[in-house]
């Protein structure tokens, strides 16, 4: 019996928690696995170090089980478990390579068949066990023993009825907005077995049809998190890598969303080449990114615009601006971040405004706090978070209203931003400019209440200073002076009689909380009134090589 949390029963786990629907999910194991899917995520050797000692950081969270399974972890958060049920840590120990490490995890997976044969909330949800076949199969060379002994038939029998239950899960109850790994898992599964093989077809053309569900026609993700676009390439990578692998022909649709993924990753790298921080994204590690786009053999220029993932990009000399606005809408069921008009601006490798970044755990009050208006790079109205309006149908204006305008390699964007309109009774106006050589950047938010009866209200407009950066304010209290790590030093001038500093937080990666500044420019509305903020980011001397960065 396991130790992690125990997630609130519904009758669909009352059924499949069933001694009736266990017995039906009895099927013949057979000795070895068809074909092995492709992995084309590198694991790290070192890692299985620590993991051999108990030590599992997983999620931004680390616990140390001297001579235990994992498993019998006490008093871990939810999203620990999910991780661990996963088995995205079974690469580092291939990664390894050792007898010893394949000594190591099998004992580690005999134990999990035995704890976990049966049908068991949280580990065997569909996303999760989705992402465990799949792992499970790419490592398989790893994890096999040449003699088609006990553990094998064991790890076989388990993976066979994960799948069995995977695919009438989806046949039955499956509602998720997302199933793209799910119809994953299936099809490898499936044409991994001889006996399975005449279904792998069918499952192949689903599994193309989710593709074009969850990669829009711009290449972004469904939900428009930059980093589950990129974990979302390695899987179509991978499944082209295993197609090639079995001499199979390559769905023309795999192809173009490889095509279109590939751009739009490219579209959310910074100077660094690590990702934006949008809608629950995080950093993926230095050199991820590169190592991913040059394995995809698409070459292409970043675009200027996502339309309809809804996100604008300037770049002008080193600078680059990377801006949310959430053009043709968001899906309602789509995860809460609220960054409508918010940016993220960095100057070759450094980034300098960012957004605060995410928390994995849902049910942590930090994923509410991140997820909130004010900590993005944007207005923000009291308590109120911005709303984005639903999805529009194609060919149809909706609310937002955005456009880029160039003159002389300078470029202005112009926002409307109807999201607090509902929530707020505020209509809200931005304009940013950006300078031909990248070394000024001018803004404008205008705020009008909509409701004549209104007595007062307030707003702010935050910029979150990267943690990296140096800041200091002036003694007239009017411009603030920033230093970056690569010597580049800025001034932020604003037509207030003073700009604030306060304090703030940076969470790029699961469990990091690093302090940082905001500068906040706090406004005051009376009664159906308009008021306008300007600001502007000047560059004051850059040490740095402009074929640097």
């Amino acid at each position: 019996m396991s130790n992690k949390p125990s997630p609130k029963r519904t009758i669909k786990d009352m059924v499949f928690s069933s001694s009736l629907y266990s017995s039906s999910l009895k099927i013949r194991t057979p000795k070895r696995l068809l074909h092995t899917p492709v992995d084309v995520i590198p694991g790290v050797g070192d890692k299985a170090d620590t993991l051999f000692k108990g030590c599992f950081l997983l999620e931004g969270v680390e616990n140390k089980l001297n001579n235990k399974e994992p498993w019998l972890a006490q008093k871990m958060p939810h999203h620990w478990h999910r991780e661990l049920h996963r088995f995205n840590w079974v690469r580092d120990f291939s990664a390894n390579g050792s007898d010893a490490a394949k000594r190591h995890v099998r004992a580690l997976l005999t134990n999990w068949v035995h704890s976990f044969e049966e049908y068991e909330p949280l580990i065997w949800d569909p996303d999760i066990i989705a992402r465990r076949l799949v792992n499970w199969m790419q490592q398989s060379p790893f994890l096999l023993t040449s003699n088609d002994g006990d553990f094998n038939y064991k790890f076989l029998r388990s993976l066979r009825k994960q799948l069995q239950h995977l695919q009438r899960y989806c046949r039955y109850f499956a509602r998720e907005k997302d199933q793209f790994l799910f119809y994953l898992a299936l099809y490898l599964g499936n044409v991994c077995f001889t006996d399975t093989q005449p279904q792998a077809h069918r499952l192949l053309q689903k599994l193309m049809a989710e593709i074009e569900k969850v990669i829009l026609s711009d290449g972004c993700h469904v939900s428009r998190n930059p980093s589950q676009l990129l974990e979302t390439l390695a899987d179509l990578i991978s499944l082209r890598e295993t197609l090639n692998r079995m001499e199979a022909p390559i769905p023309e649709g795999l192809e173009q969303a490889i095509d279109r993924a590939t751009t739009a990753v490219r579209f959310f790298q910074h100077g660094d080449g690590d990702l934006a921080l949008f809608n629950g994204s995080k950093l993926m590690g230095e050199g991820t990114c590169d190592q991913l786009l040059a394995i995809s053999n698409i070459l292409g220029r970043s675009p200027h615009s996502m339309k309809e993932g809804g996100f604008e990009r300037l770049k002008a000399g080193r600078s680059l601006i990377l801006f949310e606005t959430g053009l043709a809408g968001r899906p309602q069921n789509a995860l809460p971040y609220h960054g409508a008009g918010s940016f993220e601006f960095s100057y070759g490798r450094d980034r300098i405004i960012v957004n605060c970044g995410a928390h994995p755990d849902p049910e942590s009050p930090w994923h509410k706090a991140l997820a909130a208006t004010a900590a993005h790079s944007t207005l923000s109205v009291g308590d109120a978070n911005a709303v984005f309006p639903a999805p529009v149908k194609e060919g149809a204006e909706g609310p937002i209203q955005v456009s880029v305008e160039e003159e002389g390699g300078s470029l202005l964007l112009v926002y409307r931003n109807p999201c607090f309109e509902q929530s707020a009774k505020i209509r809200h106006l931005r304009r940013i400019y950006l300078s031909s050589d990248g070394r000024e950047i001018r803004g404008e938010d205008t705020v009008e209440t909509l409701d004549p009866a209104a007595d007062t209200t307030d707003f702010a407009v935050r910029f979150h200073i990267h943690p990296d950066i140096s800041i200091s304010k002036s003694l007239g209290g009017r411009s603030l002076l920033m230093m970056t790590r690569q010597g580049t030093g800025w001034q932020f001038l604003t037509s207030l009689s003073e700009a604030g500093l306060e304090e703030s937080i940076y969470c790029s990666r699961p469990g990091e909380k690093r302090h940082n500044k905001q500068i906040v420019l706090r406004g005051r509305l009376h009664g159906a009134e308009t008021l306008t903020i300007k600001w502007a980011l000047h560059q004051k001397s850059d040490s740095t090589s402009d074929s640097k960065g």
